[in-house]
Parts: structure tokens; sequence; C-alpha cells
């Protein structure tokens, strides 16, 4: 889940956790307080009602019309006699089952306290419960005859055109909460987003990588920090650059002078043992030599110092350079190889292009079964040009396959072969150099390596 999401979702839950805790406060309010002071004004409200029907003596009827006039102003009325005769004025109540307490008003009690005592539930909705116990009540004599006067606030009335205000208040503060809370979140987690691109772009060791990010917070300070890091990891890579291609560079003479007096010695040299020496001293002289000559390549191409000669080149002239003179090593080891080439022609650096298929098919017959088989495939569409290159090895595993293009990295497989292990990140780079890339596939049943040329 994106951090934005979670962060709604908790948003959300903390909403709704305080809309819960919130409910659970009112109602013990209610219960505590509100629901005994509702009770007393209400039947503040019914006395009085007996009172001036009693003092100006009225008729049943003209009673009937006083508490219809009452009903109208928001209120639930019932009169009731305790033989159960009952005349309701307003919205009819939709329970009208008594209870003892409302039956003991006849029997000489003073007041019926049913919004106080009023127990169907325990939460405030019980307010609005349309129960004619959920009223309050008092006794009143008309015409001679004793009735019961209850009465309770109309729940409609209670949601004016106030109430819808308000209501539409809140409604209002909720959503625009909810708005400020997802803009706010997005403009955070765009932060964030920008410093991951920025990890992942320094990852592949990109250190120029523009991070645009000016806060005054806690994330422009992580931002600020990330720069310098930026910044001295920078120093580093070139200063670690410069190093190895110095290095490079100073060693070329003196191995060029070894390979040179070694290979003047063999004809001095009498014994076999001495020959045998010999020639371990050249074949290592060699393997150093073509280790600085990586690491010059992929130095030039990390520091952006080599020179560039790109021009039209026709990779499947190429291939059938490499696979010509590799030809006595494929024979050596007994492979079988198919070609498959069109003409296929791209925008690119000649000696680069020429040290990727120099890797790959080398690769293909060093890591190869005895008697195994090579397929070089080479195409081009509208988009791109492709070149496939399979080989019958021992194939990479799985877990290897993400490594098999750092510098120095080779698998267990191959660790009794020849090399340093920079062949594959000297394809990358160079696949890079010219926006092309490269995808590799391998089982039990060997190794397939894919490249893609965009075609511009």
């Amino acid at each position: 889940m994106r951090l934005q999401q979670r962060f709604m979702l908790y948003t959300c839950l903390i909403v709704c956790i305080s809309i819960f805790v919130g409910f659970i406060c009112s109602n013990l309010i209610y219960n505590a307080f509100v629901k005994e002071q509702l009770n007393d004004r209400y039947l503040v409200i019914a006395e009085q009602l007996s009172k001036q029907i009693k003092e100006h003596e009225i008729t049943l009827q003209a009673s009937s019309d006083f508490l219809q006039t009452m009903s109208d102003l928001g209120y639930q009325i019932a009169l009731v006699k305790e033989d159960g005769e009952m005349r309701m004025f307003g919205e009819p109540f939709k329970t009208t089952q008594w209870n003892d307490q409302m039956h003991a008003l006849f029997e000489g009690g003073k007041a019926y306290n049913g919004i106080k005592s009023f127990k169907n539930s325990y939460l405030i909705m019980s307010h609005f419960a349309n129960d004619i116990e959920n009223t309050v009540g008092t006794k009143i004599e008309i015409e001679g005859e004793e009735w019961g006067l209850f009465l309770r606030p109309n729940n409609i009335s209670l949601f004016t055109e106030f109430h819808l205000i308000i209501f539409g208040f809140i409604f209002a503060v909720f959503i625009s909460s909810i708005i400020g809370i997802l803009l706010m979140s997005r403009k955070v987690t765009q932060s964030l987003s920008e410093l991951t691109s920025a990890t992942q772009e320094m990852a592949n060791h990109n250190f120029q990588y523009p991070l645009m990010i000016n806060r005054k917070d806690e994330i422009g300070q992580l931002a600020d920090s990330f720069r310098m890091m930026q910044r001295k990891l920078e120093n580093t890579d070139q200063a670690r650059k410069k190093f190895v291609n110095n290095v490079s560079h100073d060693f070329q003479s003196p191995l060029l002078n070894i390979r040179g007096y070694s290979e003047l010695l063999d004809g001095e040299l009498s014994s076999s043992e001495g020959k045998k020496y010999n020639h371990i001293i050249q074949t290592e002289a060699k393997r150093l030599s073509n280790l600085t000559k990586q690491l010059l390549i992929l130095t030039s191409i990390d520091q952006g110092t080599y020179p560039t000669n790109k021009q039209l080149v026709r990779i499947d002239d190429q291939l059938h350079q490499v696979v010509h003179s590799m030809l006595w090593r494929i024979e050596e080891k007994g492979l079988e190889i198919k070609i498959d080439l069109q003409p296929v022609t791209v925008y690119a650096d000649r000696t680069l292009l020429i040290n990727v298929w120099e890797n790959l098919i080398g690769n293909a017959i060093k890591y190869n079964k005895e008697y195994g088989e090579i397929s070089i495939h080479c195409e081009e569409n509208t988009s791109e040009a492709v070149v496939k290159i399979r080989d019958t090895g021992i194939g990479i595993e799985e877990e290897t396959l993400e490594k098999i293009f750092e510098r120095f990295y080779r698998v267990d497989q191959a660790r009794n072969k020849e090399g340093m292990g920079l062949g594959l990140s000297i394809v990358q780079e160079v696949l890079s150099y010219h926006d092309a890339s490269i995808e590799v596939e391998s089982n039990a049943e060997g190794t397939t390596f894919t490249t893609f040329f965009p075609k511009e």
C-alpha cells in the first residue's frame, strides 16, 4: 500500500474512532445530565398547560383545540383516561402501551417522569423514540373527568432550518478536512517520491540528478542532507574513477615491457621448464593488460571523457567479424554455431560495439558445454534493432541474475575461468552509452542475452 493511501486510511480510521469516542461521551453526558434537565423542562410545560385548562375551566372540545394549537408549536400530546380512551394531538405515537408509572398517575401520583426513566436503549437515540412511555405527564380534570396529559417534543420539529444549517456546516467541515488532508498528504508523499527517485538515480551512479525540494520543515532538512551526501558521493566517485584511470594507464607501459621481453626470452630459453614458466608470465601479463584496458574503457565512459566517434554501423557485419576472429576457439571446443543475421544498421561507436559482441560471444563460448551450440540472431523492425545470443551452457542461477552486471562479480561456476568479472559491466555501460538495453534469460538448458537498440 502506498504511503498516501495509508495516510488517508489512518486519517479515516482516526476520524471514525473520534466519532465513536465522541458518540460515547455524548451518551454519557446525555444520560448523566441532559436527560433529567429535559424531563424537568417539559414537565413544567405540561403542568402549565394543565394549570391553564383548570383555571379557565374550558370544555373538552376547547381543551382539544388548545392542545392541538400547542402540538402545532412542536409537541406531541396525548390525553388519556384511566379506562384507556386516548386523544392524540400532533404526530401520533408509534407505541401507546402504558406502564405501571403511568397508571400510578391516576392513583395519586403527582407526575410522570418518563423521559428521565425511559430505558429502552442506553444510547442517546432513545431520546427520539416515538413511544408514549418516553414522555412527561401530569393529571388534569376536564368537565369533571380525570385525564392524563402526556407531552414530549415532536421529533420532526427538532430538525428545523437552523439544525439543517448546523448539519450542513459540520458536513462541509468534514469534507473540507478530508480534502485538506488529501492535499497535504499528497504534498508530503510527492516530496518523498522525489527523494525515492533521487535515491534510485544515485544507485545508478547518477550523482547529477536535481532534487527539486525546497521546504523549511523536516523533509526540507532531509533533502538538504541528501544533497550534501550526493555531493560527497560524487566527489568520492570522481576520485575513485580518476585513481582507477591513472593506475590503469600507468600499468600499460610496464605490462607491455614485460610481455615484450618475455617474448624475446622465449628464443633464449632452451629448457622446456623455462619455456613453461615464461609462457605463464606472458599469459598473466596479457590478462593484466586486458584488465587495465577494460578499466580504462569503463572509467572513460563513466567520466564522459571517452572520445565519441559515432557513425552508421552494420551490426550483422560486426557479428560476422567477431565470430570469424573466435572461430578457432569455437572449433577447439567442438561447438556448433547457428547464425541468422539480417542487415541491421545503427548509429553507434564502432570500437565500443565490438567490445559488446566480443564479451557476449566470448562468454557464450567460455561457459558453454563441450559440443554445445551457439545461436546468434539479428533483426530490426520499425522501432528497434534486436540481437539475440544464445548458448547451451551451464546457465546462471536465478538469485545471481541481478548481480552479473556488477563490476568484478563472477558467479560460482565461473571462478575457475579466466576474466575479472568486468566483461558484462562493460557491455551494460556501452549499451547505456548508446541508449540501448540488455535482457538476460537463463535456465539449466542455457543462457540468452538480448540487446535492444532504439531506432531514431
